[in-house]
């Protein structure tokens, strides 16, 4: 039985650190999302930038 009950322990601590990365992942994926929009967000800006530069140059 002690076999088993250290079995039974060590898959319980494996799905608790497999619920923690799960949570992480799913963190870093919203981080990833909000990164993402603000750099295109900047690129746009930038485009416009440009543009309006070009214009006044013209």
């Amino acid at each position: 039985m002690d076999s088993l009950e250290g079995i039974a322990r060590e898959i319980e601590a494996l799905d608790r650190y497999a619920s923690t990365l799960r949570r992480q992942i799913d963190s870093a994926q919203r981080e990833l999302a909000r990164v993402t929009r603000r750099k295109q967000q900047l690129l746009a800006e930038l485009s416009r930038m440009k543009k309006m530069r070009g214009a006044m140059a013209v």
